[in-house]
């Protein structure tokens, strides 16, 4: 597990973190959600021992950042959101240059280009290769040690949708691996898709923090989501439709529109209380935390 407890971060008269405290469990992967400012980027460097922290503690693995800085350090890794590599060398030039720096075993170098899909493009130079590739040659570099535990700020930045499945179904895949992950992402359908558990960070406060499935499944919550099969030959005039699927309503309004469904032969898939998306209940979170 890692253990964030009370941690304290300033810049001058700027309060980066304030008394931030977060539990991880190991084998996770874990979502970091917060405008830009809020204190992840922060909190990522503090974790892999590139910043110190001015009040609090941190517990990874066992191993106190303060005394075992150099042990966890070892065992982590952090693939940033700027490319970090050479370009005018090629891939395979590259992950000699830094398998080399990093003592990489052959096993760890051949899984991170496994992993990456990049067989086929060993010998294209580097600054050559398209904005997806590009990122699944950042992530290969950054997991050639062999990390117990992988920090990802803003992997897929500046990518085309394709490429970004690709490179998310292989952050997936670290997990069966026995790998935490610590993800990071402007793009929630991102966190949505890939993280078991999520933390809402602003102004250097932790807002909340749950599994995925709690955080979209509050049934204290007033809103409704039922989702159907849309049929186009039915009014929805009366109904809120967010999109071709999805009607928000109320507990009050409920029993009405269900009815109204009912009469009119429209197939319900599912009913959601809560968020309809991690979107919606970001926004809600943090606009509650800001009043």
């Amino acid at each position: 597990m890692i253990k964030i407890s009370n941690i304290q971060k300033n810049y001058g008269d700027l309060k980066a973190l304030d008394n931030l405290s977060i539990e991880i469990k190991k084998g996770s992967i874990f979502g970091l959600l917060g405008v830009n400012g809020a204190g992840k980027s922060t909190l990522l460097s503090i974790l892999n021992g590139l910043t110190s922290i001015d009040g609090g503690e941190i517990e990874v693995f066992g191993f106190d950042m303060k005394k075992d800085k150099k042990k966890i350090k070892e065992i982590s890794s952090i693939v940033p959101q700027n490319l970090a590599f050479y370009e005018k060398l090629s891939v395979k030039e590259n992950l000699d240059f830094f398998a080399n720096i990093q003592n990489a075993t052959k096993e760890n170098y051949q899984r991170a280009i496994e992993i990456n899909d990049l067989s086929k493009i060993l010998n294209q130079e580097a600054g050559t290769l398209s904005g997806g590739q590009k990122r699944r040659l950042n992530i290969a570099i950054g997991i050639l040690n062999n990390p117990q535990i992988i920090y990802f700020d803003e992997p897929t930045v500046g990518i085309d949708p394709k490429s970004r499945n690709e490179i998310l179904d292989s952050i997936k895949s670290y997990k069966d691996l026995g790998i935490t992950v610590i993800y990071t992402s402007h793009y929630m359908n991102e966190i949505e898709k890939i993280c078991d558990e999520v933390a809402i960070i602003s102004n250097g406060k932790l807002v909340e923090q749950d599994s995925l499935e709690n955080l979209l499944s509050n049934r204290a919550s007033d809103k409704i989501y039922v989702e159907i099969i849309y049929d186009s030959n039915f009014d929805y005039s009366d109904f809120n439709l967010l999109d071709s699927s999805t009607i928000e309503t109320t507990k009050s309004e409920l029993a009405k529109l269900l009815h109204e469904l009912d009469a009119n032969n429209i197939d319900i898939k599912q009913i959601k209380y809560g968020a309809s998306n991690l979107e919606k209940h970001f926004l809600e979170a943090t606009k509650v935390q800001n009043v």
